[in-house]
């Protein structure tokens, strides 16, 4: 699809299309805070995990362009990339890091969902960004500590949930924006609800030259979404996703540019889930199916030899599974069962473009995992105001040809509405992809890495205008994933950090709103990939001369260490210097000159051009301006 087609199917759909309201449809209360783009809630939930939620407006606000954009300010979360627009997966170009977990080695320990559907490249098994576009999350989870409850066979999960028409009639919204090297961003959607039923549907486009040569990035996307409410109490809903994207590869800064280093994505994704919410019972049911590819058009086939010739490599896979999770509620106390189950199958080949001979082909590879889960809590009411809620629980889990893992928790909370305090303890597991079982000459040996959490914290809001979330943890990993010098993997070492983590929100009057948020981390081994030592982000969001809203930020990283793309060294680490950058917003609603419902917005990142690289050797663009308009109907 090339630019001018795109733009004409955005501008066919943009009169059926307007936002809706967050999707509640796990069993655990979500409020999600708006009032900012920079101002979002974290949560301590009951089964002892850290939870950050991003509501929709706030991604808008934030002019997020990918996944990697819109969590940058979320406490305890790093990111990687070097282009305006698209994530060239192959290389580390654009990732998510929570608390130092979701490095893009092969087997990533950091899982995407979308709507409880795992969103990865199964072969490699970690997540690729490109496949996870935000135009359509009404609201991101991102969960930092290990959870067994909801997280099966990863250490932190990030899970977008799509947008739903909830409200009765049509509605829609869309918009189009234009930016530096030529980037062009363009999103509509539209639903409609009648009675018990509702529809939605949805495409996207996004484009950029970037700043260097060879620096093209293209991505497509587009959903449909069915439900129907079989009862006050039951939802039934079928979603179809497809993405699909090509970002190619500048290269490193100062060495020669490349002529083919180009990687395409393209994955569909089906699912029906059905959501039940009784007096007695709370729960889900999910069963998916996923389908992708990978293209990687190499200079040279062999990763760590400049010397090799020109070629492909070529991934193909497909899960499918299910996913049930159900609260049972005798009185004060809550049982829980659920049960995870997901087949994989991919395979992977290494093709010499010059002659056509396949180099590397280990044939198709199988993955089966079977993970139940069970726990209980109780709450005690102290008083009219104070509730001390202790829980336990366990997911053990059945991997295919390798040993099995219990993954227990236990926690508990004390607090008021206006005051709280959590202690708790997780362990998470993971298991190793497809690949290793194509790339490891002892598979015996393998075990599973794992993750054991412990966190303790406080949450306050003394008053109307002011809350505080403050947590301490300490992440010990086990047995590690990696590469060792002859390219094969194996369970490399352990890891052990201990950090800290404050977010503050301020909110003095209706239209002025402030947050803060910072993370330290200490790590006892060195050096840590993706491992900041310090994180932080002030921001405020302020309404004035009651059509104009204004959105600035400023984020801070400390220095941190990453892989060097390609090396053959997998513990050749480089340094990425510390940097900050400011971003801002300004928007202006289309009521105060017209009788649309929307608004016009200029939006800069980086406004003071500062020169700062998330990936050794990769410097980002620059100063980013977008100039962009939405319409709601």
């Amino acid at each position: 699809m090339n630019k001018a087609a795109a733009l004409a199917a955005l501008s066919a759909l943009a009169p059926f299309a307007r936002a809706a309201e967050t999707n509640e449809v796990t069993t655990l209360e979500r409020v999600v805070v708006t009032a900012s783009p920079i101002a979002k809630e974290e949560r301590f939930t009951a089964d002892g995990a850290d939870v950050t939620f991003v509501g929709a407006d706030q991604t808008a606000r934030l002019t997020a362009q990918d996944l990697p954009t819109a969590l940058r300010h979320v406490p305890g979360v790093s990111v990687s990339r070097y282009s305006p627009i698209g994530c060239y997966g192959g290389a580390q170009g654009g990732s998510v890091y929570v608390r130092g977990t979701g490095e893009s080695r092969p087997g990533s320990s950091l899982t995407v969902f979308q709507d409880g559907v795992p969103a990865v490249g199964s072969f490699f098994s970690h997540p690729l960004m490109d496949l996870n576009p935000i135009d359509f999350a009404e609201s991101i989870e991102v969960t930092k500590s290990p959870r067994p409850r909801t997280v099966p066979n990863s250490f932190t999960a990030i899970d977008l949930t799509t947008w739903r028409q909830r409200d009765e009639g049509f509605s829609g919204e869309a918009d189009l924006a234009y930016g530096r090297f030529s980037s062009l961003i363009g999103s509509a959607r539209a639903g409609v609800k009648e009675g018990a039923f509702d529809a939605a549907a949805g495409a996207s486009y996004r484009y950029s030259e970037g700043k260097r040569d060879h620096n093209t990035a293209e991505l497509r996307n587009a959903f449909v979404r069915f439900g129907a409410e079989l009862s006050e109490s039951d939802y039934l809903t079928f979603i179809y996703r497809r993405a699909e994207s090509m970002v190619q590869d500048p290269g490193a800064k100062g060495e020669p540019t490349p002529v083919r280093d180009q990687f395409e994505t393209d994955m569909d994704s089906y699912a029906v889930r059905l959501d039940s919410e009784r007096e007695w019972m709370k729960g889900i049911s999910l069963v998916y199916v996923t389908d992708g590819r990978i293209r990687w058009h190499k200079d040279h086939i062999s990763d760590t030899n400049p010397r090799s010739p020109y070629g492909w490599s070529k991934t193909d896979w497909q899960t499918w599974g299910y996913r049930g999770l159900y609260d049972f509620l005798v009185g004060d106390a809550t049982f829980t069962l659920g049960l995870d189950e997901m087949v994989e199958r991919g395979r992977t080949r290494t093709v010499n473009e010059r002659t056509g001979q396949r180099t590397w082909a280990p044939g198709e590879k199988y993955q089966f995992l079977t993970s139940p889960y069970a726990a209980a809590r109780y709450d005690f009411h102290l008083n009219d105001e104070w509730t001390l809620t202790p829980s336990v629980g366990t997911r053990y889990h059945f991997m295919s040809d390798l040993h099995g893992e219990w993954a227990p928790s236990a926690a508990v909370t004390l607090g008021t509405e206006a005051f709280g305090v959590f202690a708790s303890y997780a362990r998470a597991v993971h298991y190793p992809g497809l690949v290793f079982r194509a790339n490891t000459a002892a598979w015996d040996s393998i075990e599973a890495e794992t993750m054991d959490t412990f966190t303790v914290g406080v949450r306050a809001k003394p008053c109307e205008w002011l809350s505080v979330h403050a947590s301490a943890f300490r992440n010990e990993i086990e047995d590690r994933f990696d590469l060792d010098a002859a390219g094969q993997y194996h369970n490399a070492s352990d890891l052990k950090a201990t950090g800290f983590e404050l977010t503050a929100r301020v909110t003095p009057t209706d239209d002025l709103a402030f947050y803060a948020g910072a993370t330290y981390t200490i790590a006892e081994t060195h050096p840590v990939s993706r491992l900041p030592e310090a994180t932080g982000v002030v921001g405020a969001s302020w309404r004035f001369l009651e059509y104009l809203h204004l959105d600035a930020d400023v984020e801070y990283s400390s220095s941190m260490y990453a892989y060097t793309v390609r090396s053959a060294d997998p513990s050749d680490l480089s340094k990425v210097p510390c940097f900050w950058t400011a971003n801002v917003r300004l928007a202006c609603d289309l009521e105060a000159f017209s009788p649309l419902d929307g608004e016009i917005y200029v939006a800069g990142e980086n406004v003071f051009n500062r020169h700062y690289e998330y990936f050794p050797g990769y410097e980002m663009p620059g100063a980013m301006v977008y100039v962009g308009c939405k319409l709601k109907f």
